[in-house]
């Protein structure tokens, strides 16, 4: 997943303006003034100051310097670097740029002490952002160049070809499309290099090109990223290289190729049940129909794809529904202004298709609601189901599997560790996990894992695929699952919004929240914590 998300991790450091969905820490708050730990109360004082400072809220500067206090009492390396970065991001919202480097500086100081590999390069795509903001490009450009000089140093090719990937987006985003090019083409064109980076890189250039508003070349570089493709298992890169492909087709005004495409999207993502893919193909789709004044069939796709947003509309989207509905019903009536004669003299024979058409519509309507109360009572037997594994506390601790996969252990035949060690190992990951739920921390890497049972990544990934058969990221993601379902099936939550609980557990976004729930207990959670009270309320009457 690292090598697919780089294109969109560099714009995210590149966009600080972006704009956020607004999180209500009250409730954070709540409990923040309800501690009695200081460990709690450093802790979610740094989660309080990450929210505000989303919006440059000042009221971030309090909760920085209560945990400054804290830390006086309650010393850890770790929080003290998280609080310096803060401080860092607080002037840089304040346009205070020299107290910010200055902050930034200490934080790398204590990431290089701490050996914390993940502060140290998010501190330095900060700092980058930093110099774009104040024009001064060239710097920004430059600490890129460093993160790309520490993966050189460290003699990781995949790192090496990760970071030029960014520093080409990065000349992409500032219009610098030649030097842009010039690093994707020494990926794309090296006689030994990895098929996947080559890959990865035509689709960039596609991207780039795509960008520049160069449809052939976004084309022929979209094409021989879908002939170097060949990894079947990364599934989001395929779906990338057709995007860029049907964008391509589009800006050339093959709008009929495009479609094809963006239908074959449409299919993959249903194939793999890869539902946020499909739900942006269908968007995609809906502005195909859009540019070729199919404006009937652009309005039902932009339908469509708001409600598979769970009704969470935002504003352009809306905005797109009525302006196409608008079309819609203006060249309807155009054409019924056209045939009115036809319908005048065919009167009798319009009513019964009227009718016919009505006794239809409520055909229809009857199945619908038919297949939505199965649907619906099939998904409420899913939450009680979770709902008897939380009551019974059995997600508390992942079961462990035992290592028998020959494909599993293959993978670690030249390991170093000892059965005893791993067993020992496990013991200390369990403690953290189940005593002091080291998984809700949002900052939480494999790296600094390991760092806290005092072993390296290799180590602990070994661990945690050998005894539980899966990866670190859904290791932890289907702990936070598991304690997001505890919280919204207690009435004592039900005051916190979805996104205050999300930040509870440790998701960094909501729609990381969704997607890891969804796939952990097979419903929304919006849906779960719903059903999860009435089944509650039932059991109680």
């Amino acid at each position: 997943m690292k090598k697919f998300l780089i294109f969109i991790t560099l714009l995210f450091f590149l966009t600080p303006t972006i704009i956020l969905p607004q999180i209500n820490v009250d409730s954070l708050k709540e409990i923040y003034n309800n501690s009695i730990s200081s460990d709690e109360k450093l802790a979610l004082a740094l989660k309080i100051t990450s929210k505000l400072l989303e919006n440059n809220n000042t009221e971030a500067l309090y909760y920085l310097t209560e945990a400054e206090k804290l830390l006086q009492s309650f010393p850890d390396s770790l929080k003290l670097g998280s609080t310096k970065y803060y401080f860092g991001k607080y002037y840089l919202g304040t346009s205070d740029y020299e107290k910010a480097a200055r902050y930034f500086m200490e934080t790398l100081d204590i990431a290089e002490k701490c050996h914390n590999d993940s502060m140290k390069e998010k501190t330095l795509n900060t700092l980058a952002v930093l110099h774009m903001q104040t024009s001064n490009f060239a710097k920004g450009i430059e600490i890129f160049e460093e993160l790309l000089k520490m993966a050189k140093e460290e003699n990781n090719p995949e790192d090496i070809n990760i970071y030029s990937l960014n520093l080409a987006i990065a000349y992409g985003s500032m219009n610098e499309f030649e030097k842009a090019k010039e690093l994707l083409l020494e990926i794309y064109n090296s006689e030994n290099g990895d098929n996947y980076f080559r890959t990865v890189a035509a689709n960039g250039l596609s991207y780039i090109y795509n960008i520049a508003e160069d449809f052939q070349n976004a084309l022929k570089y979209a094409k021989e990223a879908d002939k170097l493709f060949k990894e079947p298992g990364t599934l989001n890169l395929k779906i990338e290289i057709l995007t860029n492909y049907s964008n391509a087709l589009k800006g050339l005004g093959k709008t009929g190729k495009a479609q094809k495409i963006i239908l074959e999207i449409i299919e993959l993502a249903k194939e793999n049940k890869a539902i946020t893919e499909m739900n942006n193909a269908i968007g995609n789709l809906a502005t195909n129909y859009a540019k070729t004044g199919d404006f009937e069939n652009a309005y039902r796709c932009y339908k469509d794809f708001a409600e598979r947003r769970d009704s969470l509309l935002n504003e352009s989207t809306t905005e797109t529904i009525n302006e196409l509905q608008i079309k819609y019903e203006t060249e309807k009536k155009d054409r019924e202004i056209e045939r009115n004669n036809i319908i005048l003299k065919e009167k009798n024979t319009a009513l019964f298709y009227s009718i016919s058409g009505a006794l239809f519509f409520i055909a229809v309507s009857i199945i619908i609601f038919i297949l939505y109360f199965k649907k619906n009572a099939a998904y409420k037997e899913i939450v009680r189901k979770n709902l008897e594994i939380i009551q019974k506390e059995e997600c508390t601790t992942i079961a462990a599997n035992d290592p028998k996969e020959k494909e599993e252990k293959s993978k670690y035949q030249t390991s170093s560790l000892s059965e005893e060690k791993k067993k020992t190992l496990r013991k200390k990951l369990l403690s953290l996990t189940n005593e002091e739920k080291i998984y809700l921390q949002l900052d939480l890497t494999l790296q600094k894992l390991a760092n806290l049972l005092e072993t390296n990544s290799k180590y602990l990934s070994q661990v945690i695929h050998e005894f539980y058969g899966m990866s670190f990221s859904d290791f932890i993601n289907r702990l936070r699952v598991f304690e997001a379902a505890r919280l919204l099936s207690n009435p004592s939550y039900k005051h916190i919004t979805m996104e205050g609980i999300s930040e509870l557990v440790g998701f960094n976004t909501k729609s990381s929240f969704n997607i890891y729930f969804k796939k952990f207990m097979g419903v929304t959670p919006s849906f779960f914590s719903k059903t999860s009270l009435e089944i509650n309320n039932e059991n109680i009457s």
